[in-house]
């Protein structure tokens, strides 16, 4: 092509899903992009852009496939153990607010809601679960999940959090009470407010460094002045003062 495909479909994908890929680190997503166009049949970026105008369902699965993110239950046990003990350092004179940010399928803010179902009882804690996938949330919503994608679960909470239903596990609804799921665009949507608890896991390892600057600020104006941000590897943060937050432990950040 004369033009930049990469340009060409960047236009479209902000025209038809919202999305703004220049927040998103070039090379990484360009490579991602042109293997979905050569496995789906579209030949090269061009191809991909003029299907996004007229195909329908193109949509969501690009969007899914542009922002999924690593997710399963208990992912990092240590890390866990680390939350668990931080946890018991917040105020217990009324219910933590915690936002879970970038959820996808909703195993971390389930993990998250057994923890504090446990540490601080099913009235004194309200998540907050958001991503910008719908098709992610539909799932977390459900709470339905296969017996592989539990294995971090163990015996006791399975059976305590959990029903059976054929080969599938359910969510029970006391501890799905705790967690209430929306869509929410970190780069484009307002940040809730006075947050007791952030965690921020294997999200943005495409994002460039400014838009990654951009969350982290805005992390930090949602943070309560006791209020902790836990963020994963790949959102090491090498200067927390110049985004005003400073580090408790690694991986844990307070509001400067």
């Amino acid at each position: 092509m004369a033009t930049d495909d990469y340009q060409a479909l960047q236009q479209a994908v902000r025209q038809r899903l919202g999305l703004d890929l220049s927040h998103y680190k070039r090379e990484q997503m360009e490579r991602r992009l042109r293997a979905y166009a050569q496995q789906h049949g579209y030949g090269g970026l061009d191809g991909l852009a003029q299907a996004l105008g007229h195909e329908q369902p193109l949509g969501e699965e690009l969007l899914s496939y542009l922002t999924i993110h690593v997710s399963e239950f208990f992912r990092d046990p240590d890390f866990f153990t680390r939350l668990r003990e931080l946890v018991g350092t917040l105020p217990r004179t009324e219910a933590l607010r915690v936002w879970s940010a970038g959820c996808s399928i909703g195993a971390e803010a389930y993990s998250l809601a057994m923890l504090l179902f446990e540490e601080r009882g099913p009235a004194m804690a309200h998540i907050l679960a958001t991503d910008i996938d719908d098709k992610s949330l539909e799932r977390a919503k459900a709470g339905v999940y296969r017996e592989d994608e539990l294995k971090k679960v163990d015996p006791g909470r399975l059976h305590r959090y959990f029903s059976e239903e054929g080969a599938q596990f359910r969510v029970r609804e006391d501890l799905k009470r705790l967690i209430t799921f929306r869509h929410h665009d970190l780069l484009r949507d307002p940040y809730p407010e006075q947050q007791d608890l952030i965690l921020f896991r294997n999200v943005a390892i495409y994002f460039t460094e400014a838009a990654k600057t951009q969350v982290l600020q805005g992390f930090a104006h949602a943070l309560a002045p006791h209020g902790l941000l836990m963020v994963g590897a790949t959102e090491a943060i090498l200067r927390p003062q110049e985004v005003g937050l400073r580090q408790v432990r690694p991986f844990f950040f307070a509001r400067a």
